[in-house]
């Protein structure tokens, strides 16, 4: 294992395999609860994931699987907030790990938002920070991860009435 780089894999990769994980594990979940969902193929310029129910949309979603570390350009958190505003249905942003001076800003604009509270990794990128002691609010993709999701998902749609 090469020890001077920062993730276990190339930048790019890493980005896009972590970018994928969250949306994938929620759009699961959301089929299981009966819900038809679309995830954001090329995780583009469009919300990451449309939920319908009885053909009607009903939640948009922005999802972040993002470390502690990691932080939230202006112009990003612009383009997500007009992603958002684009439809007439509950707004979501979901985020694993965030700095609570950007939530301000996506509450003004109508948009809920679920903390998952933890980075979602597969078990060899989780290992890799586990060798390095950087596991602080990450945690392996598992069953116990989903069933985590799942519960807070749940709540989410008890809260609003969806």
């Amino acid at each position: 294992m090469v020890h001077d780089r920062r993730f276990p894999v190339e930048d790019h990769i890493y980005f896009q395999t972590t970018g994928k994980l969250l949306p994938r594990r929620i759009s699961q979940i959301l089929q299981e609860l009966g819900y038809k969902v679309w995830i954001n193929p090329k995780q583009g310029n469009d919300v990451d994931l449309k939920v319908w129910y009885d053909n009607e949309l009903i939640l948009v979603a922005e999802i972040l699987n993002w470390s502690i570390k990691s932080r939230l350009s202006k112009k990003r958190r612009k383009k997500m907030i007009s992603n958002l505003r684009q439809y007439h249905c509950d707004k979501v942003l979901i985020y694993t790990n965030l700095n609570r001076k950007h939530l301000p800003r996506f509450s003004f604009n109508g948009i809920c938002y679920i903390k998952i509270g933890y980075q979602v990794l597969p078990k060899s990128y989780y290992e890799f920070f586990q060798n390095r002691e950087q596991i602080t609010n990450r945690r392996i993709d598992s069953k116990i991860v989903k069933q985590d999701i799942e519960c807070k998902i749940k709540e989410y749609l008890r809260r609003r009435k969806i």
